[in-house]
């Protein structure tokens, strides 16, 4: 009885997670994930961030993690946002911290919601947690920097491979880097945008500031098309 007491107070945080994107998508949080409705809020966002001062970056991390522990909410939106309100480089560590914590929540809640569930994890999360068996560090980190894997799935898959916690961040926060560049980069023009009155539209793809990222982008796509020819070739 002990036992299974304690079996079902190790899960409840996963299922709350679960619980809590099943009440995000019923709600229709999902029509708050997109470049139109940032820049359509942006003023009043911005302006939430300048009234909490110094406060609003910590604010953004928490609640960054707080997001990605809702499990489908994308670490790219929280990004995003992060350099909508602090520009480029603060954006960029403060969604490089949120995101980090964001993914050791999710870590630990898998880690103990799927204690003893490994055996029966599907074939492609037994591949992965394999290659993180087999070489943990760089593995994490090329899934965080290959946009092929989702970013909840690569931690599930971590937590059932038993990955130790410091080795989930140092490879999350190391992975995630570029990509998150990338998109603070984005929310940054949006910002800029919001300030001329302007929302995104077609013009918006013949902006340098733009392309670029969405060029950054596109190469991460096709890396894994070039590592899996390399493999090949060897």
């Amino acid at each position: 009885m002990r036992n299974a007491l304690t079996r079902a107070a190790a899960r409840l945080p996963l299922l709350l997670a679960i619980a809590a994107a099943v009440a995000f998508l019923a709600f229709g949080g999902m029509r708050y994930i997109s470049l139109a409705a940032l820049a359509e809020n942006a003023r009043a966002l911005s302006q939430a961030a300048d009234e909490w001062g110094i406060a609003a970056p910590l604010l953004f991390i928490a609640v960054n993690a707080a997001l990605l522990m809702v499990l489908v909410v994308p670490a790219w939106f929280c990004a995003i946002v992060g350099g909508l309100l602090f520009g480029r480089w603060l954006g960029l560590a403060c969604a490089l911290v949120g995101t980090t914590l964001g993914a050791a929540g999710v870590f630990l809640i898998a880690r103990a919601g799927l204690a003893g569930l490994a055996e029966r994890a599907g074939p492609r999360a037994a591949r992965i947690a394999e290659g993180f068996r087999n070489n943990a560090l760089s593995y994490l980190v090329f899934l965080r920097l290959v946009p092929v894997v989702p970013f909840s799935f690569v931690n599930f898959a971590a937590a059932l491979a038993r990955l130790p916690l410091t080795t989930l961040m140092l490879g999350t926060l190391i992975g995630i880097v570029p990509s998150a560049l990338i998109y603070v980069s984005l929310g940054d023009l949006l910002m800029d945008l919001a300030r001329q009155g302007r929302l995104p539209d077609s013009n918006l793809l013949f902006e340098p500031r733009f392309l670029l990222p969405m060029l950054g982008l596109a190469l991460l796509a096709l890396l894994p098309i070039a590592v899996d020819r390399w493999r090949r070739r060897r």
